[in-house]
């Protein structure tokens, strides 16, 4: 298991045109990136598509989340652009639909501590437009 505050994730969403909601996550250690994972919310899970683009920042939080689970990561710090994403983690925001719960419900239950760090979206910082590019276009 790591303890090192090392594990840092990158994640978004997106919204296209044509109903498709798409996610990006980007998991790096000291740096270097170890794992990547995008691609559209499944068909089945129409709760996260009704969200359009916040549905998609969900689902790449809770797919970071399960790797973190998975690899018996302890802790790991979570970049994000969307704020909401923290809001409700932290309680500022109330969860008031049932993806938001699910969320929140999800979060509480997630084995790893998570610091969560706001960066500005579309400002050049390398990781966020790559996890961007990546919700978009899978690329």
């Amino acid at each position: 298991m790591y303890q090192d505050r090392g594990i840092e994730i990158d994640v978004d969403g997106a919204w296209l045109p044509d109903g498709r909601v798409k996610y990006g996550v980007i998991i790096r250690r000291e740096g270097k990136e170890i794992y990547r994972e995008f691609g559209e919310v499944p068909e089945g899970e129409s709760h996260f598509k009704a969200h359009r683009q916040v549905g998609g920042e969900i689902y790449a939080v809770i797919r970071a989340l399960s790797w973190c689970a998975q690899n018996e990561i302890a802790h790991c710090t979570i970049y994000y652009d969307y704020e909401g994403l923290a809001k409700w983690a932290n309680g500022t925001w109330k969860a008031r639909t049932p993806l938001t719960e699910y969320y929140v419900n999800f979060l509480r239950n997630t084995p790893t501590h998570i610091d969560w760090v706001k960066v500005p979206a579309h400002k050049g910082l390398y990781w966020n437009e790559l996890t961007d590019k990546l919700a978009r276009e899978g690329e």
